[in-house]
């Protein structure tokens, strides 16, 4: 519905004021609304959206570039002339954009640059939050692909290029970047980003960024081909490819971490370091079932996790593997932990309880999705 424009007098940008609500007031009830309420619902709006629907100029439809009007927050200026004003003076509505990357998509027409500065710019010195998309070629188009492609992604245009040099010039008001992936088509140079909190990026692109206040890093794509930079900040790490030797060397990189997850563990090339290693400040951590136990004791082997009181573990526990994880925590140095959670990966799967009880000589709780399946009994 198309909404009549209004004068927009009564309210001030710089110093709002309540306005009694007349019945006889033609004005709308929501052009009676202080500007600060009104920038709150704004901020309400765009901040509901998930993290697959962030705000964008543009979106891909059959490998065309479509930009995109209905979508916040800029559908909030095409309302009046009120809201176009309170929406382009809230600097905090134009802190956060999802770019997608189209690369030589066929039939993909240039994106104006222009459009990404102007966002950019409205969002003045806000902090940014950056989601960064690349298209994938179909399996049939990748297998038989004649020019360079990068793990399945349509190479990037002149035009994506142009895009990343604009988000990049920006990157020391990086507070948040997901997506970040391709190391060769960055910058050889460190960007430098001291307010970046928050990290999704592949491997080749880890070490792309100075970012010495880090504190949620997330690795994607890729094997743990290289080692984590030093983040004294670092507080939690979640990877989806990592060795034992991987896990262990991040205690000395990152020894303030409190939380680690690993999605799958791969072997190591050589045997990991036997030297002792602390995670004084490990709580709890997440780690995938495998289907080689002698990489669980490799990292567990004379570690020293004194909080560590969680546990958990993806995948349906065995016999074999519950004496897996037994003859792990068996060799740490330092360990009190209270909790194992399994996690299976299917509806399907059940955690038999005769199984896993030969775990309570070591923990008081076991939990299978977060629910206590049994607790060690109390002594007398």
């Amino acid at each position: 519905m198309t909404v009549p424009h209004h004068k927009t007098d009564t309210l001030s940008l710089s110093n709002s004021h309540f306005l009694p609500i007349h019945l006889d007031n033609p004005e709308p009830h929501v052009h009676q609304l202080p500007v600060e309420l009104l920038q709150q619902i704004f901020l309400l709006v765009v901040s509901d959206s998930d993290l697959s629907d962030w705000p964008s100029i543009f979106k891909m439809i059959n490998a065309c570039t479509s930009r995109i009007f209905c979508s916040p927050p800029i559908f909030l200026t095409r309302v009046c002339h009120l809201w176009r004003v309170v929406a382009h003076s809230t600097t905090e509505l134009w802190s956060c954009i999802q770019v997608t990357l189209p690369g030589e998509a066929k039939r993909s027409k240039p994106f104006p640059p222009c459009l990404l500065q102007c966002w950019l710019a409205r969002s003045v010195s806000q902090p940014l939050t950056i989601r960064i998309n690349r298209i994938r070629l179909p399996y049939r188009l990748y297998k038989y692909a004649k020019r360079k492609v990068i793990r399945g992604y349509c190479p990037l245009s002149q035009a994506d290029f142009r895009l990343l040099e604009i988000l990049q010039s920006e990157s020391r008001r990086w507070e948040t970047v997901v997506g970040a992936s391709c190391g060769g088509e960055w910058p050889r140079s460190k960007l430098d980003t001291p307010q970046l909190k928050t990290l999704e990026c592949s491997w080749s692109v880890l070490g792309k960024f100075n970012a010495p206040n880090l504190r949620q890093l997330r690795i994607s794509e890729g094997m743990a081909g290289v080692l984590i930079p030093i983040y004294k900040n670092l507080r939690h790490l979640h990877l989806q490819w990592a060795s034992p030797s991987t896990i262990r060397s991040v205690s000395v990189t990152s020894p303030n971490l409190e939380t680690i997850v690993v999605e799958g563990l791969i072997g190591d090339c050589c045997r990991a370091t036997r030297q002792s290693v602390t995670y004084s400040c490990l709580e709890s951590l997440t780690l995938l079932l495998p289907w080689n136990w002698h990489w669980f004791t490799e990292i567990f082997y004379d570690l020293h996790i004194p909080v560590l009181r969680k546990l958990t573990l993806v995948g349906c526990p065995t016999k074999s593997g519950v004496d897996g994880i037994m003859d792990a925590l068996a060799v740490t140095a330092t360990c009190n932990l209270q909790v194992i959670d399994f996690q299976p990966t299917t509806l399907e799967d059940e955690v038999d309880v005769d199984v896993v009880e030969p775990l309570l000589s070591v923990v008081r709780e076991i939990l299978v999705r977060g629910v206590l399946l049994r607790c060690r009994a109390p002594h007398n």
